[in-house]
């Protein structure tokens, strides 16, 4: 299979360098896995082929394999990590994820917020104190010492440290002049080794010089410009998107008609001039790469466009199936030990913790599970005469009843109560007749009264999306 992206040819000078790595480009290190940073791979390692039925996109599928083969050869060489700005720390390469935890080959070119589901690529370490930990990336750009030795490091800041400001009107009038196009929105971002001035604006109405391929003959485009400002010299370098009359103007998705501007990870001044390592985030996405400024051109150099997901569940392995099925049956095991566990569902009942059903067929005979501090814990099962229901949340509150007839005119009930993601409360209670024969709250026996009570403040059931996952994958 081939995955297409657009990306320019490799940075003049650059290429495996098997004397040092002084021509290699910058690596981006966007991913932390277990506590490692990663360079994630935006395509299969496996040399794409030329496919019959889409021959146009091979040639660009092979450049975007052979800078990322680029990388791989040489992650070993990639020894230095810039923090902000003009500092460095020493990082070393670990090793490679191609698998997940279940032996699989992991699709490659996301980015994902959760650090327990992995992206493949090459991961690296930071070496001395302080540690790594989730929430301290100290800086996403590596590079080689030979790399170092030929480029200084610029310092990089704020451009303003009170919102948002527009670009000087100068800037502003001369690119209007230059595109013939109106100005609706510009942004100074960030001032780079205390001389250069990086911000982007964009056009309003269509742009109609556009030289982008389209597939649709009434596709329209939009305009937004990169801008790196010298004194008094400006240098721009055009970024089109997709303009629609009704809506407006779009370059990525839901960014709501406004170009945002790039993260400058990094910048250094090298023999080719000054080069910027950007990093373009959109609600969906990020893009890499390197704007390079040099005899009097801005240029930009794509690395790649990653799927930046959100939102995502945790992931649930083939070690975490066969955990809940242990647990399952060391519940009650001349009960359940015959039961043929065959799918799993999250349940979202506490949307700050996970929450697992695993089931049989039909649903009869199976468990709720909690995963806390990384660990699963069995919460409650359901049998043929148990059935499980999910009343609405209430003042952070979520809740998860089993409940059924328990033989002759007795009913049973059991509450589960979780709170920031963790199961806090637990309940039981046998009503015979309608009346509460006794009940327990955590454990201890409380009064008919108290259950009562108890029963009656939780919220009615609401009807719940089940998303069933196979667990054999058919």
């Amino acid at each position: 299979m081939i995955f297409a992206c657009s990306i320019l040819p490799l940075m003049a000078g650059s290429g495996p360098d098997k004397k040092g790595g002084a021509n290699l480009p910058p690596m981006f290190l966007l991913g932390n896995n277990n506590g490692m940073m990663q360079m994630v791979y935006w395509t299969y390692v496996e040399e794409p082929q030329m496919d019959e039925e889409y021959p146009e996109y091979y040639e660009e599928a092979h450049r975007v394999w052979e800078l990322q083969e680029q990388f791989r050869h040489n992650a070993s060489k990639y020894t230095k990590l810039i923090v902000d700005g003009m500092k460095t720390r020493d990082v070393k390469y670990v090793d490679e994820i191609l698998l997940n935890p279940d032996g699989e080959e992991i699709f490659p070119d996301e980015l994902h917020a959760r650090p327990e589901i992995p992206s493949s690529g090459a991961r690296f370490a930071l070496v001395g104190e302080p540690k790594l930990d989730r929430e301290n990336i100290p800086g996403v750009v590596a590079v080689t010492d030979s790399y170092l030795a030929n480029h200084k490091a610029l310092s990089i800041k704020p451009a303003s440290t009170e919102g948002e400001e527009p670009l000087p009107s100068s800037v502003i009038k001369k690119m209007e002049e230059k595109y013939g196009m109106k100005v609706n929105h510009s942004v100074k971002s960030t001032i780079i080794g205390d001389r250069y001035t990086y911000g982007v604006l964009q056009f309003e109405g269509e742009y109609k010089n556009s030289t982008r391929k389209k597939h649709d003959p009434n596709e329209k485009s939009a305009l937004a410009l990169e801008i790196i400002i010298d004194g008094d010299k400006v240098y721009s370098y055009p970024v089109e998107g997709w303009y629609d009359p009704e809506f407006g103007p779009t370059w990525n998705a839901d960014d709501g008609g406004e170009y945002f501007p790039s993260d400058i990870a990094a910048a250094f001044e090298g023999p080719q001039g000054v080069e910027l390592c950007y990093l373009h985030w959109a609600p969906e996405s990020a893009t890499t790469g390197i704007m390079l400024l040099n005899n009097g051109n801005l240029d930009r150099q794509e690395y790649t466009v990653y799927h930046s997901l959100i939102d995502e569940p945790m992931p649930v392995w083939k070690k975490d199936i066969e955990e809940m099925k242990r647990l399952y049956v060391a519940e009650d095991p001349g009960e359940n030990e015959n039961v043929e566990l065959t799918k799993w569902a999250h349940v979202f009942i506490d949307y700050e913790g996970e929450q697992i059903w695993i089931s049989d067929n039909e649903e009869e005979n199976g468990a709720f599970f909690s995963r806390e501090d990384g660990k699963l814990k069995l919460v409650g099962t359901v049998r043929p005469n148990l059935k499980p229901s999910f009343p609405e949340s209430r003042d952070s509150k979520h809740y998860l009843v089993i409940s059924g007839p328990a033989g002759g005119p007795s009913y049973y009930t059991e509450i589960f109560k979780f709170q920031g993601g963790k199961l806090v409360e637990s309940f039981n209670a046998l009503e015979v007749y309608g009346e509460i024969e006794g009940c327990a709250l955590n454990g201890k026996e409380v009064s008919p009264e108290q259950g009562k009570a108890y029963m009656k403040a939780v919220p009615d059931a609401i009807e719940p999306f089940i998303f069933w996952t196979d667990i054999n994958g058919q």
